[in-house]
């Protein structure tokens, strides 16, 4: 359970067309019982975080709202425009989190979410940075963007942005973990099948 006393909220990335993977990834099962959606959405809000934002296509959507995600801190946002840059999709998830909280932005692909690496970030967090988790030197997911930041992304011109270009005019924290499931991601049903063999 979340220890901070800043307000939080997390941004589920899954608009993706996901045709590598031939399936929608949010669809995908993590275990007998629960898909990538239900374990990411059910791991923040375990956390603590107040909302949760799911960014989806319209084909999406259907899938959504056949599953058990139900709870009524979780909103559904759908992105008309998948084709257009990752940055619009952040951008549609950020303008429906309440004004004031800072947000996990979290990737369909990466079904893992580690509550101990969650509070970390959270408490290194500053007024006007970013956090990036990191793993034998490389950067994983999911990232945390303070208020100031979620503030400037929602009143950004244009779709056509780049996340990473966009952020690198702030400051980025780096926060150390041995956790090198934040570097996974499955965009291929080779990908899966690996993910399945893990401990």
């Amino acid at each position: 359970m979340m220890k901070s006393k800043i307000k939080l909220g997390a941004v589920l990335l899954a608009a993706g067309r996901s045709k590598r993977m031939g399936m929608p990834k949010l669809a995908l099962p993590f275990d007998e019982k629960r898909t990538f959606l239900e374990v990411i959405t059910a791991g923040y809000l375990n956390f603590g975080c107040r909302e949760i934002v799911v960014v989806v296509n319209e084909e999406n959507q259907r899938l959504v709202d056949a599953s058990k995600t139900t709870d009524s801190r979780i909103k559904i946002v759908v992105n008309e425009h998948p084709e257009w840059q990752r940055f619009y999709s952040v951008q549609l998830g950020l303008n429906s989190v309440n004004p004031g909280n800072s947000v996990f932005i979290h990737n369909i692909d990466n079904p893992f979410v580690d509550n101990a690496l969650l509070q970390k970030m959270a408490e290194s967090l500053s007024n006007d940075s970013y956090v990036v988790p990191v793993c034998r030197g490389h950067g994983g997911h999911p990232i945390l963007l303070s208020s100031f930041i979620v503030h400037k992304i929602v009143n950004a011109s244009g779709h056509s942005n780049h996340l990473k270009t966009f952020l690198s005019g702030y400051q980025r924290i780096n926060v150390k973990t041995e956790n090198a499931k934040i570097l996974i991601n499955i965009n291929t049903m080779e990908g899966f099948r690996k993910f399945k063999q893990l401990p």
